[in-house]
């Protein structure tokens, strides 16, 4: 699968200097064997031009030269159609459709470029373009790679000679200036680029001039030089250096005193320190005072131009040959590098950037990618050491300061054999330079802090698993996995681009696989790279299984098991004992309380506990209180905790965890409800923990919502675990319904209780599987589907009596037995009201309020006398039906909550069919407002709908349409039912407005949802609405 970076300077190929050659060779063989036969040509190092066969073609207007150089410069990989206009068009200039623009430039490139025998040339990608061309025909390629061509020469043994001839061909290709004639954001950033490229060609090559000493005007050209890059010290060395081998020693002086003065007025906003010329400079200034010399071939001239003479002194790692991605990170770490201060320097110039992360997640490469965009700005070199952080024996801080001294220029009878004597020496030599120093993999700060210099301008990059928070003033980065679209990338630059392309399904399956993790993706596609017959599918299917997951992370050296490995092995017991016990819920994360829970600690010492998880980048926390693994740390830890963890131990974990949850659930329920928690527990079930309380019925929610995938894991954990009390699950199901109803959570509160009541069944439990069933069934009704819920619910009815109840609470011998029937009888009468049942309704709302009276549940009687008014006053029993009503809305409670809400909305109901319309009025926005402030937006669209119809009984058909349509779009969010009631209220309103038309529009619209919801007596009413509708009212 093809994938678009961020910026148009990632679509380049690699970078000169951290391109292996095997790498640029393959590369070039993979474009070469995907795309064309070289007969093509083409050049950016001037005009844009391109070639066939020898014959230039015509590549057209700007604008469609720009787009061809935007995708020349990124091949063969894919820019993507925003990145294209971006770099074709400032802002202020941009067409009102720079997307067809950019597609009718594409179409003509075609046309200009023909085919190939096989593969078009330039290609659509999703939502971009690619031109599928090798690199190597592209004159930018071999120009961009000249120097670290030179220096693979020279190390492999070449002569300067044969270094320097690679660098003149390389400059023979600049024919005029980059991208000439064109004028977007694109090409003015690749002059530059391209620029300083070749600005560091031509240091190369004088250098080589000046070792090889054969050029006696050499000065000439360096003055020159100097003259077109002022702040070059490179060429001003050179200068000094053929003036002093020509015998003019003064002007080479003169030279060096011109560049103090430069630098002292270029760089005033700096501290003196860094207003100086680099290390290298300054000794090759002293090196003329003393007259050492400097003349002929190699040996000093050459070690003339290094910092200090010492080669040693530049020892950054080599590039990672398929670096993908990561501009953000490499930008906010080289910013960190050079800009520490956000717009001013620190007083002490030292600048310490620590980056951090989970194993395996490319903290080394990303650090040696950064540094090497930065080696311009510490002239004096750089240092390197790998401290093994990970190991049992991390490397002696001492070891490495021996390793330093050495690379510093120390003989070895120089360095001191007293360990803070070595580290004044190191810091001491460190403060006349300017030298990055990278330490990779560190342990702790305590191996940090003393290879960090005590002053000057130099810099210390570190990475580290844990966070080094010891550091003073240092900067710190955490790197998070890749985005998926960059792990594609990653993916399709080691195994293919036309791999992925043919399955791009299976290589998106094969990175999430991965979690993203650099490591992982790096080995799956090393291995799929080595098996080309394999098709991703099959790797996709391997990955599937958990067990087997982490041995197919695994190929030649890398590793990820053993890679996590390293790090599990250091933790204190406590530490994995919590590390592998977090690993086991089956959930996204954990807030704070739960995990104290399932670990058996209090709080305090949890937040401890997991905090040092987090310094390790064991464990994640994005945000306070909650914590989270990587999806392959996870799979890592379960296997730790099937290896090193017992049965018991998990199973009592989670016993605690699961009793924690029910009692905070119950709190949640009770305080969203302003309830007493006994009234509403509707099964004999113990809890041990106290659980957290809540001040709110909004914090209650909060807390539910939050830890949501917790419970149902608990749940669904209870159902497989015989050792975990299945009735406390099915007690959490109720909890779930009551605190958070509604169509988001009801597919999977159906989906949980009938589980529990399966298994209730299987094992015999008669009362979990009544209560089960009952959650099911009101789960099951708010979903519109009656018929299944009211067999659930005359179920769970007969459970209960079978148990030993009859009518009461008083026969019955136990009250939560007859609440548990009351809340099925409620329900089964709102079923039968809406099926237009009335005489039926009437039998169970009678039943609830006898089950709830007798069982001192005052809060539920008052909701059941409302939902039995209703009915009462369907049968013309009107004062029946007020004054149940009435009762009903003072059982509910006077301080403010849903409860006192809905006996105030049934209150409201019953006094509109007596046709007290004002009272009815003032009672449905009593209603309105409390579940306003209570947050229960189902409810405040139930009471908009009602307040419309109020409106319009009263003859004010503009409220009731304003009304009905302000309160739609809630409803459409969370019933159907509220959605059909507000478009019957509204087309009401809008056939008094003579707006009949879209009021039968609104009625068509309401009559098809009560139908399918089978809301029998609502159906009936609309469709006699709709018979009073002439032919006139019918939409045109």
């Amino acid at each position: 699968m093809e994938t678009h970076t961020d910026s148009l300077a990632e679509c380049r190929p690699s970078e000169a200097s951290e391109m292996s050659e095997a790498s640029e060779a393959s590369e070039v063989s993979e474009a070469s064997k995907t795309t064309v036969a070289p007969a093509f040509r083409f050049s950016l190092l001037g005009p844009v031009r391109a070639w066939r066969d020898g014959v230039e073609l015509r590549l057209g207007r700007p604008q469609q030269r720009e787009v061809f150089a935007i995708l020349l410069g990124a091949a063969p990989r894919t820019v993507s159609l925003p990145l294209i206009t971006e770099g074709v068009w400032d802002e202020a200039d941009r067409p009102s459709r720079p997307d067809h623009s950019v597609r009718t430039h594409v179409c003509r490139l075609r046309e200009v470029l023909g085919h190939c025998a096989e593969t078009p040339l330039l290609v659509t990608v999703g939502d971009g373009y690619a031109l599928r061309v090798p690199a190597g025909a592209v004159d930018t390629w071999a120009f961009e790679r000249a120097e670290a061509e030179a220096g693979r020469l020279r190390a492999a043994g070449g002569t300067a000679e044969q270094a320097r001839d690679v660098l003149a061909s390389a400059l023979e290709l600049w024919s005029a200036e980059p991208l000439a004639g064109l004028h977007g954001p694109h090409a003015r950033a690749e002059r530059d680029r391209l620029g300083a490229v070749r600005q560091s060609l031509l240091e190369a090559r004088l250098e080589l001039d000046a070792e090889i000493g054969d050029r006696p005007d050499l000065h000439a050209e360096a003055g020159d030089l100097v003259i077109e890059y002022p702040a070059s010290q490179r060429l001003r060395g050179v200068q000094m250096l053929a003036l002093y081998q020509t015998g003019r020693q003064a002007e080479a002086l003169s030279v060096y005193e011109d560049t103090r003065r430069f630098l002292e007025h270029r760089l005033s906003h700096l501290p003196p320190s860094e207003r100086r010329p680099c290390a290298a400079l300054r000794e090759l200034h002293q090196r003329i005072l003393r007259a050492e010399p400097m003349t002929g071939t190699g040996g000093p001239a050459r070690s003339a131009l290094t910092a200090d003479g010492v080669p040693g002194a530049h020892q950054l790692p080599p590039g990672i040959d398929d670096f993908t991605g990561r501009g953000d990170a490499v930008g906010t770490l080289t910013g960190m590098l050079t800009h520490p201060g956000a717009g001013h320097r620190p007083a002490r110039a030292i600048v310490i950037s620590a980056v951090n992360g989970v194993p395996g997640v490319g903290k080394t490469a990303l650090a040696v990618h950064a540094a090497r965009q930065v080696t311009e700005r510490f002239p004096d070199g750089y240092l390197y050491a790998d401290l093994r952080g990970a190991d049992r024996e991390p490397l002696a801080v001492q070891a490495v300061l021996v390793s330093f001294l050495r690379m510093l220029g120390v003989a070895d009878g120089g360095i001191p054999s007293d360990g803070d004597e070595r580290i004044a020496l190191y810091r001491s030599l460190m403060a006349e330079r300017r030298v990055l120093v990278l330490l990779d993999n560190a342990a702790s700060d305590d191996q940090v802090q003393p290879l960090v210099p005590g002053s000057g301008g130099s810099a210390v990059l570190v990475t580290s698993r844990a966070r080094l928070t010891g550091l003073a003033g240092a900067l710190h980065l955490r790197l998070d996995v890749m985005p998926p679209g960059e792990a594609l990338e990653l993916l399709g630059r080691i195994v293919g681009e036309r791999r992925c392309a043919a399955e791009p399904e299976a290589a998106a399956a094969v990175v999430a696989a991965c979690g993203c993790l650099p490591l992982a993706v790096r080995v799956v596609a090393s291995r799929l790279a080595a098996e080309p017959g394999t098709p991703l599918s099959d790797m996709v299917r391997r990955l599937g299984d958990e067990h087997r997951r982490l041995s197919e992370l695994s190929t030649g050296e890398l590793a990820v098991e053993a890679t996590f490995e390293l790090s599990y092995s250091k933790l204190s017991p406590e530490q994995g004992r919590a590390f592998r016990l977090l690993s086991a819920v089956e959930a996204p994360d954990l807030g704070l309380h739960c995990a104290a829970a399932l670990l058996g600690r209090d709080p305090e010492t949890t937040e401890d506990l997991l905090e040092s998880l987090v310094d390790l980048n064991l464990v994640e926390s994005r945000r306070m209180g909650r914590y989270h693994f990587h999806d392959l740390v996870r799979v890592f830890a379960r296997a730790r905790n099937a290896r090193d963890g017992s049965p018991a131990g998990t199973s009592g974990a989670f016993a605690r965890l699961l009793d924690f949850c029910l009692a905070t659930a119950r709190a949640a329920d009770a305080a969203s409800h302003s309830v007493d928690p006994a009234e509403r527990r509707l099964i004999d079930v113990p809890v041990t923990a106290a659980g957290l309380r809540f001040g709110s019925a909004q914090a209650a929610t909060n807390w539910m919502h939050e830890e949501i995938p917790v419970q149902r894991a608990l749940i669904d954990r209870a159902c497989a675990d015989e050792s975990l009390p299945l009735a406390q699950a099915a007690d959490l199901v109720d909890k779930l319904n009551n605190v958070l109803p509604g169509t988001a959570h009801q597919t999977g509160v159906i989906a949980q209780a009938g589980n529990v009541a399966a298994v209730a069944a299987a094992r015999g439990d008669r009362t979990s599987e009544a209560l089960a069933r009952y959650v099911r069934g009101n789960a099951l009704w708010h979903a519109n589907v009656f018929a299944e819920a009211e067999s659930e619910l005359r179920r769970s009815i007969a459970l209960c009596d079978d148990a030993g109840g009859t009518g009461d609470a008083g026969r019955a011998g136990d009250a939560r037995d007859a609440r548990l029937r009351g809340w099925a009888h409620l329900t089964l009468c709102a079923g039968a009201r809406v099926g237009g049942r009335t005489d039926e309704a009437v039998e169970h709302g009678e039943a609830a309020v006898r089950l709830f009276r007798s069982s001192r549940a005052g809060t539920a009687e008052g909701t059941a006398l409302g939902e039995l008014a209703f009915n009462y006053a369907r049968q013309e029993r009107l004062a029946e039906a007020r004054a149940a009503a009435e009762r009903g809305a003072r059982l509910v409670g006077r301080e403010p909550s849903v409860s006192k809400a809905i006996g105030l909305y049934y209150l409201a109901r019953v006094l509109r069919l007596c046709v007290d319309v004002g009272e009815a009025l003032h009672r449905a926005q009593e209603a309105l407002e409390l579940f306003r402030s209570l947050n229960v937006p189902a409810f405040e669209a139930a009471t908009g709908a009602l307040i419309a119809d109020l409106h319009v009984q009263a003859g004010r058909h503009r409220l009731a349409a304003d009304v009905a349509e302000t309160f739609l779009p809630v409803a459409r969010r969370t019933s159907g039912m509220l959605e059909a009631s507000l478009l019957r209220a509204l087309a009401r309103g809008l056939d008094h407005l003579g707006q009949r038309a879209r009021a039968r529009t609104c009625l068509e619209a309401a009559l098809g949802l009560f139908e399918q919801r089978q809301a029998q007596a609502d159906a009936d009413q609309t469709r006699a609405l709709l018979a009073d509708f002439g032919s006139e009212g019918s939409p045109r």
